[in-house]
């Protein structure tokens, strides 16, 4: 279950950013600029149903939330998504929200509210980075899945093309078009390598920015993805924007003669940080800034800030205990302290 939640979410994540990728040829900018928040599509694949809908959209960043709920839980017959959602999607297995950057494509953060807490990705779950390069090309009509057995030898084509449902609303819509694409997975080794990933989207909508049916096409693996209804005006009842992870100070500073290093663990959305030094020795527990230099590790997140000693000796009062404080720039709510604390002692 959750390996096919990440699979199908980075999916998702393909889409958005094929179509960054295949701007001056597709001229798909229009889609996602005309995008609103709150348009949705709702899927159903392996005995569960995923919601999914735009939380909100910026020019900087796009937030997707998705609740998944098994199939013998819901009667999507009877089902109102709007008041399903607004009673916080009662049966619900999952839920979860996906911040990405429009610029990049890449996935900023993941937060289960299902968990209360952050999904973390591990290398094998990291697919986005190869996903942003395949190139999404269109599938033609001659080229399009027929209906019904193929003709004999000799004979002439008449099938029709193939197209799957589109419900909107609840309401299914007949004669519906839909134009194609479909790319290719690069040979990896993986469950995907070398398949051919087919997109459906709704030709008579081009600002609804969901595909309708999503199908891998490969001899040694099968996947398909049907959207069983779709619509706008979907609004989250969880209030505020993404939660974002603190910074962490991860142990005690190592004093040198020129230099002293602390070594914290960052999110990469936390561009600038500021460093204090909490007095807990004095009784007003004065934050004193301190001046350093970031220096980066082979983890991504994980940096070390390395502090001038000429500076603690200017700044510092000697035999005074200092704790350590992060605070991000232009996220007033977030504070972190070190757990131990530390005595200044100053060296003539």
């Amino acid at each position: 279950m959750g390996e096919m939640r990440v699979f199908r979410f980075f999916l998702f994540a393909f889409f958005f950013s094929a179509f960054f990728f295949r701007l001056e040829a597709l001229t798909l900018e229009e889609k996602f600029t005309q995008a609103t928040a709150g348009d949705f599509i709702v899927t159903a694949q392996e005995s569960n149903y995923s919601l999914l809908f735009i939380r909100s959209i910026t020019a900087e960043t796009l937030l997707l939330e998705e609740i998944s709920i098994p199939e013998h839980q819901i009667d999507t017959k009877k089902i109102g998504w709007h008041d399903w959602i607004a009673k916080k999607a009662p049966g619900h297995t999952s839920w979860t929200l996906y911040e990405i950057d429009r610029k990049s494509g890449e996935l900023i953060e993941c937060f289960s509210y299902s968990k209360n807490g952050w999904i973390y990705l591990d290398a094998s779950e990291q697919f986005l980075t190869r996903l942003l390069s395949l190139p999404l090309n269109t599938v033609y009509e001659k080229e399009r899945k027929r209906i019904g057995p193929p003709p004999g030898n000799g004979e002439e084509d008449r099938r029709g093309v193939w197209n799957p449902p589109l419900v909107v609303e609840g309401k299914k819509i007949g004669k519906a078009s839909f134009e194609v694409f479909k790319a290719r997975w690069p040979e990896d080794g993986t469950r995907l390598s070398r398949c051919f990933i087919e997109l459906y989207f709704n030709k008579e909508e081009s600002s609804f920015p969901f595909p309708y049916w999503v199908e891998v096409q490969s001899p040694h693996y099968v996947f398909k993805m049907r959207t069983i209804d779709s619509g706008h005006n979907l609004f989250s009842p969880m209030t505020g924007g993404m939660p974002h992870r603190p910074p962490k100070i991860l142990g005690l500073a190592q004093e040198g003669i020129e230099a002293w290093t602390l070594p914290i663990q960052t999110p990469p959305y936390f561009e600038k940080l500021h460093l204090f030094a909490l007095d807990s020795s004095s009784d007003t527990k004065r934050m004193i800034p301190i001046s350093f230099r970031l220096q980066q590790t082979p983890d991504s997140e994980k940096k070390v800030l390395v502090i001038p000693s000429s500076d603690l000796k200017q700044l510092l009062k000697s035999e005074h205990r200092y704790r350590w404080v992060l605070i991000p720039e232009g996220s007033s709510d977030i504070y972190v302290e070190s757990e131990e604390t530390f005595t200044y002692t100053s060296i003539d």
